[in-house]
């Protein structure tokens, strides 16, 4: 499944009817979760997902769709779900909330080709009537794969984006040969962004970090609003609309990075990291929220699958620490940035170590940089 994004272009009519369709199918999942919480508080069980859409059939008004009702139950049941998951796992975990206005931005529209499709000429969507009927649309690329589904949102920018979700043909299985793709080891981190095994850098560009001076300003600005006033609203839309910024830098970032490691090379090494008990350590924790290797190595394997080549997961145990030649452990604490191995006298960046050490925990063998019959493998460009 993939999910291709395109900005709308509503009129001030649509947009009124998009917005009343929001607070109303808003209001009507809370009214759910409401009978949820009155039967589990009353019987110990929940309603199934075909009985919330039963009791709830016709409840969509003048401006929800009877579609959106029935995806609503369905969200409000995987929420369920998720929570009786982690319950039974004896974690830490709070029953689904009542939404407020600041945490509801989507409408969904689940059957494509009838409840909402893209007109012949590229340029409108049909919704049903009671939504706006057709918006103007902005079909930068094309949509690949089979439509199934359509989600409306809107962006702390005050745009409304429609986030058509596709499925999609899976990747061919037949892998190029070593010669024309050759293996790499990836190291993330904080001073650099990420060491490849051949010595590469990508520098970490902090883009939180870089952004704090104009967040400080505007939350303070926040702080000083009166609470329910229109100056707060407007004051909070402006720091929300800092933070969107800070997220797409970010996301932009990651995709240009990857790009060309997931095409030119066969088999990308990178660790299997925890990062949610990375972030406990309260020292680290928002650099490394800032930036987000988690996200990064998502859209990595994601495009390294789509380009017929795989990332393989290893143990980061010792990957810092043992030297690649020797295989010798050196302790050395996070602030020693070079590797010095008193064992057989190896000397290489910290970074880079870890990167071999990783590509040799996957089996993989790095590139000699040539093809057997003598002709130059194809690398990445330089980042």
């Amino acid at each position: 499944m993939r999910t291709f994004e395109y900005r709308l272009y509503p009129k001030k009519a649509q947009s009124r009817l998009l917005m009343q369709c929001l607070i109303e199918s808003r209001m009507l999942y809370n009214e759910m979760l409401e009978t949820v919480k009155a039967q589990y508080e009353d019987k110990g069980t929940f309603p199934g997902k075909y009985d919330l859409t039963a009791r709830f059939k016709g409840r969509g008004g003048e401006h929800v769709p009877a579609t959106t009702v029935q995806c609503l139950a369905d969200r409000l049941s995987k929420s369920l779900q998720r929570f009786l998951a982690r319950k039974e796992l004896a974690l830490n975990v709070g029953f689904p909330r009542f939404k407020q206005g600041n945490q509801w931005h989507s409408i969904q529209l689940r059957q494509y080709g009838k409840d909402v499709y893209l007109h012949e000429d590229q340029k409108h969507l049909i919704i049903p009537a009671k939504m706006g009927k057709s918006i103007k649309i902005k079909v930068h690329r094309p949509i690949e794969g089979k439509p199934k589904t359509v989600h409306l949102v809107l962006r702390a920018d005050g745009h409304w984006y429609a986030l058509i979700v596709c499925e999609t043909e899976p990747p061919s299985e037949h892998l190029p040969s070593v010669c024309e793709h050759p293996d790499i080891g990836i190291d993330v981190g904080l001073k650099s962004f990420l060491t490849d095994s051949e010595g590469n850098t990508v520098e970490n560009p902090r883009f939180y970090r870089t952004s704090q001076k104009t967040l400080r300003r505007k939350q303070r600005q926040l702080s000083r609003r009166k609470t329910g006033s229109h100056r707060r609203r407007k004051a909070a839309k402006n720091v929300a609309k800092t933070h969107l910024k800070i997220a797409r830098q970010r996301r932009d970032q990651h995709f240009k990075v990857a790009k060309p490691y997931a095409q030119g090379y066969q088999r990308i090494a990178v660790e299997d990291l925890a990062i949610t008990n990375m972030v406990k350590n309260h020292h680290l924790a928002k650099s490394i929220m800032d930036a987000s290797w988690g996200a990064f190595l998502a859209i990595l394997e994601e495009k390294a699958e789509r380009a017929g080549h795989k990332m393989i997961r290893v143990n980061p145990r010792f990957t810092s620490q043992q030297c690649q030649k020797c295989g010798e452990i050196v302790q050395k604490s996070l602030s020693v940035r070079t590797h010095i191995c008193p064992f057989c006298g190896y000397v290489a960046d910290r970074d880079v170590n870890a990167a071999q050490n990783i590509l040799s925990k996957a089996g993989a063998q790095p590139s000699d940089g040539k093809h057997l019959d003598g002709d130059v493998c194809l690398r990445s460009p330089r980042l």
